[in-house]
């Protein structure tokens, strides 16, 4: 018997064994990873941007126009990071995290700007959780469970690769994303959210419904958008039914379970804040006519171009240029990838998703695209499932390559500002 190496594995990892390169062959080694690396971040932000205050991560604003904090409620200890805007979204989350069941517009000094927060509860909801309720630990709760969340998305990951018969440290491309900087720097949403739908799409390739509705219900209260997902689940399974015959069953709860408990938490919203739904003030307040807002934001950017130096619009071109990539490259292997029906659904559902996205998405240069998080992910399932006869190791090396720069200049620009 004559023992051969594989040629996708670096030769000088191939010889001997159990090499070091095996001995990382495994999901949690990427979550680890990924944890430690966002971490790093995390902590010098803390300490260069933030001067030590963690709870400035949630950039609460207070401009007498638009402002949306009273700093005479405010609890104890909490401190505005811009005096003369509106804040960010981090401030809501927090808000709920307090008290993640008083629902009135105004309390702990915060007011909430539209009534789609509310139904975004499971990231403040599992920070309250963490904090014990205890209000002075809510600023590190909301980190520490981004940071999990993070971990989760390269561990999940890392499942998708391995059932490609990919290396499992090709996950830490899950986690390499330039928005996810804001995320985990102003303590928003999306790293739960699209942890939940990873695990959701895993637990479906895997026939665990009801396990894949859970963690899609889950992440449909934290981020709605994620929604599409299950959809795509939906589409391929009503097909069946109708057109092959099959019947209904424990398949179904995997896409039933999120627009279930979505539905409902719109229901009890409804009729809490006796306003416009959260869904309505979502697709009012992000959704446009198809391509016009991206056209136009990308227009606008090209004009504002520094050849001096780096400045706000090259960075957020760099990032739509980044996306635009992968989203390319996950159309070029849509066709020959192995990955099942409905997540090349899913990846068309959630590009078609980003063409409809509002100027307040595409128009803004303190996002950092963090909204338009899914379809890259999904070009990375697509492009991990590609047979190595078309995508070997080295030229998935050089298309993962491409989200780097972007990264890092991100990365850097958020430990030193805003």
């Amino acid at each position: 018997m004559q023992l051969t190496s594989t040629p996708d594995a670096p030769e000088s990892l191939q010889e001997g064994g159990p090499s070091l390169w095996s001995r990382l062959n495994h999901p949690a080694v990427a979550g680890v990873i990924a944890f430690l690396g966002w971490l790093a971040y995390a902590l010098a932000r803390w300490q260069v941007w933030a001067k030590g205050h963690l709870i400035l991560f949630i950039v609460a604003g207070s401009g007498r126009a638009h402002g949306f904090t009273h700093p005479h409620q405010l609890p104890p200890g909490f401190m505005v990071a811009d005096p003369g805007s509106a804040g960010y979204d981090g401030q809501f989350y927090y808000r709920l995290a307090l008290n993640p069941f008083n629902w009135s517009k105004t309390a702990y000094g915060i007011t909430m700007d539209q009534s789609y927060r509310y139904t975004r509860i499971g990231y403040p909801l599992l920070a309250w959780l963490v904090s014990f309720g205890q209000h002075d630990l809510v600023p590190a709760a909301l980190v520490a469970v981004n940071l999990v969340a993070v971990a989760a998305m390269a561990y999940f990951g890392a499942m998708f690769a391995r059932a490609s018969d990919r290396h499992a440290l090709w996950g830490l491309a899950f986690a390499a994303y330039f928005g996810l900087a804001i995320s985990v720097g102003r303590d928003t949403g999306e790293p739960l959210a699209e942890a939940c739908m990873l695990a959701g799409l895993l637990a479906y390739r895997r026939n665990r419904w009801v396990l894949a509705g859970s963690v899609f219900a889950f992440g449909a209260i934290t981020r709605e958008t994620i929604l599409l997902a299950p959809a795509a689940i939906a589409v391929v399974r009503l097909w069946d039914i109708v057109r092959r015959k099959e019947r209904p069953g424990l398949p179904d709860v995997a896409w039933l379970a999120p627009a279930v408990a979505y539905g409902l938490l719109e229901i009890i919203a409804k009729f809490a804040l006796k306003g416009q739904s959260g869904l309505s003030a979502s697709a009012n307040r992000n959704l446009s006519i198809p391509f016009s807002a991206m056209i136009d934001a990308i227009k606008y950017d090209i004009t504002q171009i520094d050849t001096s130096h780096l400045g706000v619009y090259d960075i957020v071109l760099l990032e739509f240029v980044t996306l635009g990539f992968f989203v390319v490259a996950g159309f070029a292997v849509i066709f020959v990838t192995t990955a099942p029906l409905w997540e090349r659904i899913g990846f068309v559902f959630f590009v078609v998703e980003i063409t409809l996205a509002s100027n307040q998405i595409w128009g803004s240069t303190f996002g950092d695209g963090r909204s338009l998080l899914e379809p890259f992910l999904f070009a990375l399932i697509l492009l991990l499932a590609t047979p190595k006869r078309y995508l070997n190791t080295y030229r998935l090396a050089a298309i993962m390559a491409v989200a780097l720069p972007a990264l890092a200049i991100v990365v850097r620009r958020r430990i030193l500002y805003m």
